[in-house]
C-alpha cells in the first residue's frame, strides 16, 4: 500500500475574512513499511498536511489517496496526537478498545488483540489503571496502543511526545523504534524536533515556511539502531545541521518579513 499526496493546497479564511494559503502545491508519497517525518518552522503546515492525510480536513486543491491496495479493501488510520485524548473515565483496556468498539468488532474478538497491544507497549499490568494513575509516557502508550489495537494500514503521528520531559521522551523515541520494527507500519510523523526525525525516519520531509511546500526530502539509509554509533556521528550531525540550517533560514526570513510589515 502506497500513500500518495498529489498537488495539494489547502487555504483557510481568517477571521477578518482574507484567504490564508497553508500548503501549497505538496507532492509526496509514503511507501508500505515506510517511515516518514514531516519537519518544518513553525506555521509551515506539518499538522495541517496529517490532518488532510487522516480526512479531517479537506484540500482545497489536489488529492490525497492510497494505491496498491487489495481489492475491495479500506484503508484504515490509526492517529496519536500531542494530546492522547484518553477518556478519564475509562481504563487502560477500556480507552484502547475505543477503536475496535467504534468499528463494531464484536467484544468477544477484542479482548485478545487487546491484550496484546497492551503487552506490545509494555502496560501489562496497568489494564484497569486510569489515565490519572499513569504518567505523561505511559498515556502516550494507551494512545499509540489504541491507535495499533485497529489493525491500520497507515500510522499518523502529530508531534506525539512534544509534551514529555527529556528524559522520557529519550525513552519514548526508543521505545517507538522498537515498537515500529515489530509492526513495519507505515508512518508519517509530524515534529518539531530535529534529532528525533533523523533518528526515527526513513525519510525526513523538509516543508518551507507559510504556505508550506516541500523544500528537501533527505533519505537516512542509516539502519536505526546504528544511528548512534561512534562511526555514524558525523553523518548524523550533517543531516542535522542540514535540517537546522533549512529551518533558522526560513524562520529568519519570516521574522524580518513581519518586522518589514510591522
Amino acid at each position: 500500500m502506497k500513500l500518495v499526496i498529489d498537488n495539494v493546497s489547502k487555504n483557510f479564511i481568517d477571521p477578518q475574512g482574507k484567504q490564508l494559503s497553508v500548503l501549497e502545491n505538496v507532492s509526496l508519497t509514503v511507501h508500505s513499511e515506510e517511515f516518514v517525518a514531516l519537519v518544518g518552522p513553525s506555521g509551515c503546515g506539518k499538522s495541517t498536511l496529517l490532518n488532510l492525510t487522516a480526512g479531517l480536513l479537506s484540500p482545497s486543491d489536489g488529492s490525497i489517496y492510497f494505491t496498491d491496495l487489495t481489492e475491495g479493501h479500506t484503508p484504515a488510520m490509526g492517529i496519536v496526537f500531542q494530546e492522547t485524548g484518553l477518556f478519564p473515565w475509562r481504563s487502560v483496556y477500556e480507552n484502547i478498545a475505543f477503536g475496535l468498539e467504534a468499528t463494531g468488532v464484536p467484544k468477544t474478538a477484542q479482548k485478545e488483540r487487546i491484550q496484546h497491544y497492551i503487552n506490545l507497549v509494555g502496560l501489562g499490568g496497568f489494564e484497569k489503571a486510569f489515565p490519572h494513575q499513569l504518567s505523561g509516557g505511559m498515556r502516550q502508550r494507551v494512545g499509540i496502543a489504541r491507535a495499533l489495537v485497529i489493525n491500520p494500514d497507515l500510522l499518523l503521528m502529530d508531534e506525539p511526545f512534544s509534551a514529555l520531559d527529556a528524559q522520557t521522551r529519550t525513552i519514548m523515541q526508543e521505545e517507538l523504534v522498537t515498537l515500529w520494527e515489530k509492526t513495519r507500519l507505515s508512518t508519517l510523523y509530524v515534529t518539531h524536533n530535529i534529532q528525533e526525525a533523523v533518528m526515527l525516519a526513513d525519510r525526513v520531509v523538509l516543508l518551507s515556511r507559510r504556505p508550506g511546500k516541500v523544500s528537501k526530502i533527505l533519505t537516512i539509509a542509516i539502519p536505526r539502531a546504528d544511528r548512534e554509533k561512534t562511526e555514524n556521528t558525523a553523518q548524523i550531525a550533517e543531516f542535522i545541521r542540514i535540517i537546522w540550517e533549512h529551518i533558522s533560514s526560513d524562520a529568519r526570513a519570516a521574522l524580518m518579513e513581519v518586522e518589514a510589515n510591522g
